[in-house]
C-alpha cells in the first residue's frame, strides 16, 4: 500500500488508483510534479484482498470514449419510442422526474460496491455540498430548459441540430473563463473542424436536403417562434458551466468520482422535483390545473410500469433509457477525471448525432399504418442526406482521434519541461 501525506484522502477516485507517469523504459519511477498535468500515464486500481490492476490512461481513454458513444447511442435511440408512447397529453415534465428519481439507487448503489470492493474508499465527498448542489441545479435547468423546447412544435429539428453543438462552444469559453485553460493551437483547429463536420452531417436537417419536410400540426408562431430555439440554446449554457466544474473538481486528486457524482444526480433530482412549477407555466409547461398534472402524472407512471395496456412497450424502453442515461451520466465524470477533459467529453458526444442518424435511416420509431403508438421496426431510407452524414463522420472521426494525439504530444511536452525545470 502506497504511504500518503495527511492532507490526501486515501481513495480519490473511483475504486481507488494511484497515478504515476511512466518514462520511456516503462520502469515505475516516483511522480515528478505529476500534478501539473491533468492525464496520468497509468492508474492503479486497488481491490479488496491486496490484488491491483493497472491499465495504461490510453487504453483506459479510448475504453471510455466508446462506453460514452454507445451509452448515448442508446439514450438516443431509446427516447424518441418512449416519448411516442408515454407522451399522449403532450407532458414532457413527468419522464425528466421518473428518470432523475432511478439515479439515486444506481449511483449510490455504485459509491457501496465500490466500498465493498475496496474497503478503503471513501464513502464522504471532499467538495463542499453547495457546489454539488448548485450543480444539480445547472444539471437540472439544463434538462428542464431543453427537453420543453426540443418539442418539434417549439424548436425544429432542423434549428435543434444547429442549436446543439453550441455545447461544444460554451465548454470552450467556461473552460477558459473559470479554469484558465485554453487548448493548443492544433487541438482548437481540431475543435474548429468538428464542428464543420458536425455541419456538414446536419446540412440535411439545416437546409432540409431531399425535400422540405411536411409543417409540423399545431407548430408555433409570431415571437415564439423565436423565443423557442433561444431557450433551446440557453439550455445548453449551464451545461458548459457544468462540463467546466465537474472537470474543476474531478482533476483534484482528492475527489472521490463516484460519491461526487451521487451526491450531484441527488441535488439534480431535488432540483427537478423543485421545477414543477414549470410545467403550470403558460405556453411553456403542459398542465393547466392540479387535475390535469395529476392526470398526466399518473398516466406517464403507468406506462412506466406495464400498468396501462394503451403504452406497454414504453416499459421496455424506458428500462433502456434509463440504463442508458446513467451510463452515459457516469461516463460524463470517468471521462473527465481520467482522459483530457471537458472539451475532449464533448466533442466525444459530438458523434452520436450522425452516428445515431445513421441508425434511423435504417430503423424507425414513426407508428405503422393504423397503429397510434410507434415501435422499432426496420425501415432503411438511403438517401442524398445519408451522404452528408457519411461524409461528416469520415471528417469527425479522424479529427477526434487527432485532438487526442495532439492533447497526448502537448501533455509529455509539459513532462519534459517539468522535468528539465526540476533538474536545474
Amino acid at each position: 500500500m502506497e504511504k500518503h501525506s495527511d492532507k490526501t484522502p486515501l481513495n480519490p477516485a473511483p475504486l481507488y488508483y494511484t497515478p504515476s507517469p511512466i518514462n520511456d523504459d516503462d520502469s515505475m519511477e516516483p511522480p515528478i510534479n505529476s500534478q501539473s498535468v491533468d492525464v496520468k500515464d497509468f492508474y492503479t486500481f486497488h481491490f479488496r484482498g491486496g490484488r491491483s490492476y493497472t491499465i495504461k490512461s490510453q487504453k483506459l481513454n479510448i475504453i471510455l470514449t466508446v462506453l460514452t458513444i454507445i451509452s448515448n447511442l442508446m439514450m438516443f435511440v431509446s427516447l424518441p419510442l418512449l416519448n411516442n408512447t408515454v407522451n399522449k397529453y403532450n407532458d414532457y415534465y413527468p419522464v425528466i422526474l421518473y428518470t432523475s428519481f432511478w439515479f439515486q439507487p444506481f449511483f449510490f448503489g455504485l459509491v457501496f460496491i465500490n466500498k465493498f470492493l475496496n474497503p478503503m474508499a471513501e464513502t464522504k465527498s471532499s467538495v463542499s455540498h453547495k457546489l454539488m448542489a448548485l450543480l444539480g441545479l445547472l444539471n437540472a435547468t439544463n434538462g428542464i430548459l431543453v427537453v420543453y423546447a426540443a418539442d418539434p412544435k417549439r424548436t425544429s429539428g432542423s434549428l435543434q441540430a444547429l442549436l446543439a453543438t453550441s455545447s461544444i462552444v460554451f465548454t470552450v469559453i467556461f473552460r477558459y473563463i473559470i479554469l484558465r485553460k485554453g487548448v493548443g493551437r492544433a487541438r482548437l483547429v481540431c475543435t474548429g473542424i468538428v464542428l464543420i463536420g458536425l455541419f456538414i452531417s446536419l446540412e440535411p436537417e439545416i437546409f432540409n436536403v431531399g425535400g422540405t419536410p411536411p409543417p409540423v400540426p399545431g407548430a408555433v408562431t409570431g415571437v415564439m417562434k423565436v423565443v423557442w430555439p433561444i431557450i433551446f440554446l440557453l439550455g445548453f449554457l449551464p451545461l458548459g458551466i457544468l462540463n467546466v466544474l465537474i472537470e474543476r473538481e474531478l482533476k483534484k486528486d482528492q475527489t472521490e468520482s463516484l460519491v461526487f457524482l451521487a451526491w450531484v444526480q441527488l441535488y439534480n433530482a431535488v432540483c427537478v422535483a423543485l421545477f414543477f412549477w414549470t410545467d403550470f407555466l403558460p405556453e411553456f409547461g403542459a398542465a393547466t390545473g392540479i387535475s390535469e398534472f395529476g392526470r398526466n402524472m399518473l398516466y406517464a407512471l403507468k406506462c412506466m410500469y406495464f400498468a396501462d395496456p394503451a403504452c406497454m412497450t414504453a416499459a421496455a424502453a424506458y428500462f433502456v433509457f434509463i440504463l442508458a442515461y446513467c451510463m452515459a451520466n457516469l461516463m460524463v465524470f470517468l471521462i473527465v477525471k481520467y482522459a483530457e477533459g471537458a472539451i475532449w467529453l464533448v466533442l466525444v458526444q459530438a458523434l452520436v448525432t450522425p452516428l445515431g442518424s445513421l441508425f434511423f435511416t435504417l430503423f424507425s420509431v414513426e407508428p405503422p399504418p393504423g397503429q397510434e403508438h410507434g415501435k422499432f421496426h426496420w425501415a432503411p431510407d438511403f438517401d442524398l442526406a445519408v451522404a452528408f452524414r457519411f461524409v461528416g463522420l469520415l471528417i469527425l472521426v479522424p479529427t477526434v482521434i487527432f485532438y487526442n494525439y495532439f492533447g497526448e504530444m502537448e501533455r509529455k511536452k509539459a513532462q519534459q519541461k517539468i522535468m528539465t525545470e526540476e533538474g536545474t
